[in-house]
């Protein structure tokens, strides 16, 4: 079951990114995807690894090919509820400064009050680095996140509803309305 949940958040992972700005060669490891990003100077790769939580297998995002030291840690998205989190889009937006952007998303279902579906937050990183610890940490844009919310789409309690936020176009869309180039 982890392995077929694994493998399909890989898939759609894969699809999503060929709809953004990049894409480059699948590592052969299904718990570790590695692809190409515009981000902090070009020449980086961000690496999603599948990696075990409290609540069941989350996933860890870094950034590799930056520094002398290695890789910079982006961020960990935790399981809620036992559900592995889905990396449903990355892509880097802006000019000066450039920004990262993960869209995550949760399955929810409860089918006893009417609901399934799944919860979907959008994450925004600026290009600066911060040194915490022994791994360096790239430093998340909070305001940008909290404008962004979080979101569900699906049926809650019997009724339909949609979030805006699902996907790079949507959030592309918003961020020149709010005047963000």
């Amino acid at each position: 079951m982890r392995k077929r949940v694994l493998t399909t958040v890989v898939r759609l992972f894969i699809l999503s990114l060929s709809l953004t700005l990049f894409w480059s060669g699948i590592s052969s490891a299904a718990e570790q995807q590695s692809y190409r990003i515009p981000f902090l100077g070009g020449g980086a790769n961000i690496e999603f690894h599948s990696e075990q939580s409290q609540d069941g297998d989350g996933v860890g995002v870094y950034i590799t090919g930056v520094t002398a030291t290695g890789s910079v840690f982006v961020d960990f998205y935790e399981a809620e509820g036992g559900v592995t989190p889905e990396i449903k889009s990355v892509f880097v937006n802006g000019k000066k400064p450039k920004k990262l952007f993960i869209i995550v998303a949760w399955a929810a279902d409860s089918p006893s009050i009417g609901t399934g579906g799944s919860i979907y937050q959008v994450f925004a990183y600026d290009e600066r680095i911060e040194k915490r610890g022994a791994l360096p940490k790239l430093r998340q844009d909070t305001g940008l996140t909290k404008r962004f919310g979080v979101g569900f789409d699906g049926t809650r309690e019997g009724q339909s509803v949609t979030d805006k936020y699902k996907n790079a176009s949507a959030v592309k869309r918003q961020l020149l309305e709010w005047g963000y180039k």
